[in-house]
């Protein structure tokens, strides 16, 4: 397991690039998100997903379920990169599949 580690400072997030750290940066849509982070299985790669706050967002791309929590971050469903990594956050840590 690898622990969330969330950064309220973007340049920061993007110097320090811990495995699993991410940013939430809000959208114009209320309750939407951008929840960016470095990959959990070490090798650097950001990837971002679309999140809303207690609801999945609907449209065109994938979307996930957030908590809203920045200390104990829950996503569902599962993360998914394709051919690279699979996993869940649950509680503030990734979990590999």
């Amino acid at each position: 397991m690898v622990r969330a580690l969330y950064f309220s400072d973007k340049d920061q997030f993007r110097v320090k690039r811990y495995p699993g750290s991410f940013i939430v940066e809000p959208r114009q849509v209320a309750g939407m998100h951008e929840l960016k982070f470095i990959c959990p299985c070490g090798c650097g790669f950001e990837n971002q997903l679309l999140v809303g706050e207690g609801h999945k967002p609907g449209g065109d791309r994938p979307s996930w379920i957030w908590n809203g929590s920045t200390t104990e971050p829950t996503l569902k469903p599962s993360v998914h990169l394709v051919d690279h990594w699979h996993g869940y956050l649950n509680d503030g840590y990734w979990e590999t599949v």
